[in-house]
């Protein structure tokens, strides 16, 4: 890809955003950030990785993450933690063409000129059954916690952007996994990006 570009994918839990944003990045041949983000932040705030490898877009217990663990970061730490990876997702645009996988970065980047944002999901049976198969849990533990990481996501959408945006907000494309399959929706954001980036070019 010669045009600068970044791509937000912000997505359900259990659509699978992140293995069509993988597949998608060897497909155009630019970088794929998700957690190394937040290991960078934690980096730059002198807080130990191992520490917050359980933070994971949620601030403390009070956004409901499963997989929190045992609470080893304070809220002060989590915040400065979110300022870092937000520092960190400017410089990325400055610098790189891209594709980042959540952290709010739809919304930390919305008024950049070269962004698209766009949303994955897939109803919550296909979600569940899809979650099921991953962690061999059962459909009981799924839906649980498809639900539970769900709200965690949403919650702390609205607590850093203020009550101001949501996942679904002011996308230029929302895909249904289900329907178009991995492959599909790799397809469907290439061409969005090559559509946006060649019309820069002319």
């Amino acid at each position: 890809m010669g045009k600068h570009f970044v791509l937000t994918i912000s997505r359900e839990f259990g659509a699978e955003g992140h293995e069509i944003g993988k597949v998608l990045s060897e497909r155009l041949g630019v970088k794929l950030y998700d957690k190394e983000l937040l290991a960078r932040a934690a980096a730059k705030s002198g807080v130990d990785v191992n520490s917050v490898c359980g933070y994971d877009e949620n601030v403390e217990r009070r956004f409901m993450d499963p997989y929190l663990g045992n609470g080893r970061i304070n809220s002060a730490q989590e915040d400065k933690l979110f300022h870092q990876e937000a520092q960190i997702m400017r410089d990325l645009y400055a610098k790189e063409s891209c594709i980042i996988i959540g952290r709010l970065s739809d919304y930390v980047l919305h008024d950049e000129p070269d962004v698209l944002s766009v949303f994955i999901y897939a109803p919550e049976s296909f979600r569940i059954d899809n979650i099921m198969k991953k962690h061999h849990i059962s459909a009981k533990e799924a839906k649980k916690l498809v639900r539970k990481m769900d709200a965690a996501r949403n919650n702390y959408y609205r607590f850093y952007s203020m009550g101001k945006w949501s996942h679904k907000k002011k996308k230029d494309l929302t895909i249904n996994r289900e329907t178009f399959g991995i492959e599909g929706c790799v397809k469907i954001l290439e061409a969005m990006i090559r559509t946006k980036t060649d019309e820069e070019e002319q």
